[in-house]
């Protein structure tokens, strides 16, 4: 559990500041990102911003809650955690991409 716990802060941190970058505009971090399909690009790389961010915050509060047990209890708590912070954050990146990106691809 000890690499779990080290393992997750590290990617989080990771994925918080890409998203941070994303959110100032830096658009070129999104992979398929085609100026010309996007109709507003600053509300599109806030809100991509704020998915990566969503997962990323999920992913280090697990890692950090995994410090203090390896009960079977916190394992699937860290688990349900990660699982619902990245499907929300994952949806809300295609719910972005579809609204603002005039589709999925």
């Amino acid at each position: 559990m000890i690499v779990y716990s080290v393992m997750m802060p590290g990617i989080a941190v990771m994925l918080v500041i890409f998203a941070i970058l994303i959110m100032k505009g830096n658009a070129s971090l999104i992979n398929c990102y085609r100026e010309e399909r996007v109709k507003d690009k600053t509300a599109y790389c806030v809100k991509m911003g704020q998915a990566l961010l969503i997962i990323g915050v999920s992913i280090a509060v697990s890692g950090v809650i995994a410090l203090f047990s390896e009960e079977k209890s916190v394992i699937f708590t860290t688990l349900a955690i990660t699982c619902v912070g990245v499907t929300i954050g994952i949806t809300r990146l295609f719910h972005v991409q579809k609204k603002y990106g005039g589709g999925m691809f």
